[in-house]
């Protein structure tokens, strides 16, 4: 450690003397930062964790008070009195506390970021961890561990500062109409209201193959990149870019897609599709139809695409074809799959939509209309997603329905009401209807449903 850092440390310890008050707003900035781990050299991380203990307590921090907290601990030298003596001399003020502790903060960062590059070097060295993609893998989490690290908040928080910022989220909630999210469907968004789906939230779609998964996941993309101006970055691990690209453009321009495929004239209808090329050119979506990525890979690119612009949504379609880590059980895989989007929608505070293939086994069912329950190799998610939604067609099992709506089944939801709406779907896209009839639930105690 060179004489910069270990005076940042000293400053800390010293400041913390200078303001004696451990109740101080600045005092509680430190303690929110930093922990004994946190410092480099051991006598100055031994003097920080007697603070943190008379802090605990309600006492002050002045040098007696510290002097008889220490001697009650096993590993108290006779020099510390003097040690501490000579830190609240020394150190300059207290004003720059937060500066400090800032400093001795990014420094044990960037230790853990070399030990675990070191981690991560070995790991991928040491051909008994799998083959090379594995030990990719391996060392991706790793290093993923350390932004993790880095983004912890951490540290309790007294009542009264948590009631600050709820008391302003209320204010911007009923004074400005500020709420969560919106998906962009009509129908839904009103049962959904007025909680919507708030921001740090999972939502899974889960239906069996031909009942619109692609076809609602196109209609949130283009939602979110053209009318909430969003970043949105979708991992299509199943249909390419290209085919996804064409059916946003047939959703946002509303022409028959047979016109990409065959010669026309009609100026119109290209003149739509221009424009709404336009559009998505100038909107912040970005698409990546890498096949069988593996978790550590989204987390990256949502990552990447979060430090250039703000992520609003981050899509992933499906579940079942990403590529699990190691484990004896694909549902334990796929679990740790799931809990680590909702980590992701809570650190960028942004949705993640994930899709899902369902049990073949619900179709020989009576009511094959999807549960949570339903989701293949994965029981995790029930426990994992804010909002859960099903989709069922009719038409999908029969050749001349006579409803051929597509039932969308909010079976699940954290934050309000649970129902079901129809919506239709035309040329593989989700179009608006006068018969969005909808079916709510009542709401279970306390406003939330499960």
């Amino acid at each position: 450690m060179n004489n910069l850092d270990n005076a940042a440390e000293q400053n800390v310890i010293g400041g913390l003397l200078l303001l004696m008050d451990l109740s101080s707003e600045p005092a509680q900035k430190v303690f929110s930062l930093l922990k004994p781990s946190s410092f480099c050299d051991p006598e100055l991380a031994f003097a920080f964790e007697i603070m943190q203990r008379l802090e605990a307590r309600g006492d002050r921090a002045d040098i007696f008070t510290v002097e008889a907290e220490a001697k009650r601990d096993k590993r108290y030298r006779e020099s510390f009195q003097d040690y501490i003596v000579e830190l609240s001399s020394n150190c300059p003020s207290s004003a720059n506390i937060r500066a400090y502790a800032e400093g001795v903060r990014h420094k044990a960062i960037e230790r853990t970021a070399v030990q675990s590059l070191n981690q991560a070097l070995a790991l991928i060295t040491d051909r008994t961890n799998g083959d090379i993609f594995q030990r990719i893998g391996l060392a991706e989490s790793v290093l993923n561990a350390i932004n993790d690290r880095a983004m912890q908040k951490g540290g309790l928080q007294h009542v009264k500062d948590i009631g600050k910022g709820w008391l302003g989220q209320v204010v911007d909630q009923v004074e400005r109409g500020v709420r969560g999210f919106t998906l962009g469907i009509d129908a839904l968004d009103r049962l959904l209201y007025p909680k919507r789906v708030p921001a740090g939230s999972l939502v899974v779609v889960g239906a069996r193959p031909k009942m619109g998964k692609t076809a609602m996941m196109g209609k949130i993309l283009a939602h979110y990149a053209l009318q909430r101006k969003e970043a949105v970055a979708c991992f299509s691990l199943e249909m390419p870019n290209v085919q996804i690209y064409e059916r946003l453009i047939v959703g946002e321009s509303h022409v028959d897609p047979q016109i990409f495929y065959r010669s026309a004239n009609d100026a119109d209808d290209w003149s739509r599709v221009t424009t709404a090329a336009g559009r998505f050119n100038e909107s912040a979506l970005y698409i990546d139809d890498t096949p069988c990525v593996r978790l550590s890979h989204v987390l990256r690119e949502a990552r990447n695409l979060h430090k250039r612009h703000k992520v609003g949504l981050v899509a992933v379609d499906y579940l079942t074809l990403m590529e699990a880590d190691t484990s004896e059980r694909n549902d334990l895989g796929y679990g740790r799959i799931t809990k680590a989007l909702k980590n992701l929608a809570k650190e960028l505070d942004c949705v993640v939509l994930l899709l899902t293939q369902l049990n073949r086994q619900l179709e020989s069912r009576p009511d094959k209309k999807p549960l949570p329950s339903d989701s293949r190799d994965t029981g995790q998610i029930e426990q994992d997603c804010d909002l859960w939604i099903g989709l069922y067609r009719e038409g999908a099992y029969t050749d001349h329905p006579e409803d051929d709506r597509t039932e969308v089944l909010v079976r699940m939801n954290r934050h309000g009401r649970t129902g079901t709406v129809f919506i239709k779907q035309e040329n593989g896209i989700i179009v608006e209807t006068e018969d969005q009839t909808r079916r709510e639930a009542r709401p279970r105690a306390r406003g939330i449903s499960y």
